[in-house]
């Protein structure tokens, strides 16, 4: 029992440690779309450089052998791009149409959507403990987002935008679902999935990044904006690493119960701004607390069920 703990543990420190990525990862890509970086090539930029890293690391700790795709180069370029290409790129379109209020809102559904694709594929109703736990964080995540006005918010949605930030999240959650099923079914290994996927997805996102050059809908950056922008490419391109994290603790947790930490991203952001000095309002601390309580609560009740049996 005390074995599953500490696993049980590490596995919830991949997720902080991816959460905590991710967290830093906003503030990092709205500078550099800001600097004159747009978010094709942004993608472009943070993927090409992020594979070939995840790749070197999984030559050097696993070798050779370990890159080869075993028949299943279809699978992982499939998932790949339905995840890295998919996430990244319909997120830059439809936070165009919507708002970033929104494009938060609707990636705290994912453990929701997690839940029902789980539902689905593997005919498995999550606990009643655990849907509790994902409503009570989202609950959570609405207030810290709108900080309890909900008018401006629905005044400001796009149903073309929040449908395209919809499909985004899905693509994720799809992706977390093919990852966790690689690394059970097949006994790969998180950073073997990661640097495949990954390497393998982003010949969609050059291709895709390419076209849309040549439909005039993206640009390639200036030199000045690269230049500007360079310390926020060094935070992209190494976070691009925490979908190792991801995948081991997701394979660790479980797709339903480690996506609960999703929710902790807005909460990461909401700890910059506060670092940054900007100001805080009640309703939004009150909605970060709900929010790690339900998964501080989740991650009790997973490890006591599991100690139990």
């Amino acid at each position: 029992m005390k074995d599953i703990r500490i696993k049980n543990y590490r596995y919830t420190l991949y997720l902080l440690v991816t959460v905590f990525g991710w967290g830093i990862m906003y503030p990092a890509s709205k500078h550099a779309v800001s600097s004159g970086i747009d978010g094709y090539y942004l993608t472009f930029i943070r993927y090409v450089l992020g594979a070939f890293l995840v790749s070197f690391v999984l030559l050097i700790i696993e070798g050779k052998k370990s890159y080869q795709t075993e028949g299943k180069a279809f699978q992982l370029w499939l998932f790949g791009t339905i995840g890295f290409a998919g996430l990244n790129f319909l997120t830059f379109i439809g936070i165009g149409f919507s708002s970033a209020e929104h494009a938060t809102i609707i990636l705290a559904l994912m453990p929701m959507l997690s839940m029902i694709l789980s539902s689905i594929l593997d005919h498995n109703i999550p606990d009643i403990k655990t849907i509790l736990c994902i409503v009570l964080a989202f609950v959570g995540i609405i207030l810290v987002i709108t900080n309890g006005d909900f008018n401006n918010l629905i005044a400001s949605s796009s149903f073309l935008g929040d449908l395209l930030l919809l499909a985004a999240t899905t693509c994720w959650v799809i992706y977390t679902y093919f990852a966790n099923m690689m690394i059970t079914k097949h006994k790969w290994s998180a950073l073997r999935v990661t640097a495949l996927s990954s390497s393998l997805g982003v010949l969609s996102i050059i291709a895709i990044t390419f076209i849309a050059s040549f439909f005039h809908l993206a640009s390639p950056p200036s030199m000045n904006a690269l230049i500007t922008s360079g310390f926020d490419i060094f935070i992209l391109v190494i976070t691009a690493l925490v979908i190792i994290t991801w995948n081991a603790g997701i394979n660790g947790l479980g797709a339903i119960n480690g996506i609960l930490f999703v929710n902790l991203v807005p909460v990461i952001s909401f700890i910059i701004g506060i670092y940054q000095g900007h100001s805080i309002s009640y309703t939004e601390t009150v909605g970060a607390i709900i929010t790690i309580i339900a998964l501080v609560l989740n991650n009790i009740y997973m490890r006591t069920n599991k100690s139990s049996k």
